[in-house]
């Protein structure tokens, strides 16, 4: 079931005010395309350069919105007076405000999958490698824009205990934006790379934006996991880490990746092609063991899982 919210939580949760004499309790979804709206949901009125958000609010309210939610400074149009309508100082800071408190009314573990490429690879092979331990929730980015993955958060099902979102970005702010939202009790990051070296600094401060929103704790269990074969990325990654309390986990030593024949890893492509259409890279699969590792799954049990003990035998 996706996240649904009453008058009464979205004014609490947003600070905002009713701006109409009609109110109701009936909790509904938050949509913010108003050509989607489906009757009951709440609209919320995102402004953008293209859209003007009273004539959405009209739209959305004709195909069954129960009410809206819009800026302050947005005057009301008198059709929409007669709806139930919520103010707000911002409705972006609100609409982040509401996928917060459907994170943490779930309460699931959170990680974050980040990078140039790979994060989607990433983050079916972790899902499948915890399928035993976790009932997980993907969530995808819709988009490279304002967005991202927030639509796929609020789909969020009650019973799920760990959430894997994907952070993309196209400028610095993206990702600290849903991270900070968000809250990763662990983050990933998959390799870093720009078809320009010069530029690799840029990507390297861009995507590891991400470990920035990581919770300091004073544990030992592993906060970050980061396949930092780029030398801009380990710059980023000692220059983020110097005053933070927590610990990561980087290229180095023995992998139990490196025990997998070519064969599997071909074998995981096909699959991956036919489920996502992208094949899979070393780098993903080191990714998603050592991400795996992080968040408690045994290396005895993912040998079990890529069958790598029969596979020695068989060799």
């Amino acid at each position: 079931m996706p996240a649904t919210f009453s008058a009464n939580e979205i004014i609490v949760i947003t600070n905002g005010e009713l701006r109409s004499s009609i109110t109701s309790q009936t909790k509904g979804k938050i949509t913010w395309d108003a050509d989607l709206v489906e009757p009951g949901d709440w609209f919320i009125a995102i402004p953008s350069h293209f859209e003007d958000p009273k004539e959405n609010s009209r739209i959305a309210l004709s195909n069954g919105a129960q009410g809206i939610i819009i800026n302050r400074c947005e005057r009301i149009p008198k059709e929409i007076c007669d709806s139930t309508v919520i103010s707000v100082a911002d409705t972006k800071a609100a609409l982040l405000n509401l996928v917060r408190a459907w994170r943490y009314k779930i309460n699931p573990k959170v990680v974050g999958v980040s990078g140039s490429f790979g994060r989607r690879v990433t983050m079916v092979l972790l899902r499948e490698l915890l399928k035993s331990r976790y009932n997980a929730h993907l969530a995808f980015m819709s988009n490279l824009g304002w967005y991202g993955c927030i639509a796929e958060v609020l789909m969020m099902p009650a019973e799920t205990d760990l959430l894997i979102f994907e952070a993309g970005a196209i400028e610095r702010g993206d990702i600290s934006r849903i991270g900070g939202t968000l809250d990763p009790d662990l983050a990933i990051v998959t390799p870093i790379k720009n078809p320009l070296p010069s530029r690799d600094s840029i990507g390297s401060s861009l995507y590891c934006e991400l470990l920035e929103t990581l919770k300091e704790n004073s544990s030992k269990e592993i906060s970050a996991v980061v396949y930092d074969d780029n030398p801009a990325v380990r710059t980023r990654l000692d220059f983020v880490f110097n005053d933070l309390n927590l610990k990561r986990y980087s290229l180095g030593g023995k992998s139990l990746e490196e025990k997998l024949s070519c064969e599997s890893v071909e074998e995981l492509s096909e699959a991956m092609r036919s489920a996502i259409d992208q094949s899979v890279t070393r780098s993903e699969i080191w990714c998603a063991i050592e991400g795996a590792k992080a968040l408690g799954i045994s290396e005895s049990t993912l040998e079990e899982l890529f069958e790598i003990n029969q596979q020695a035998e068989t060799a």
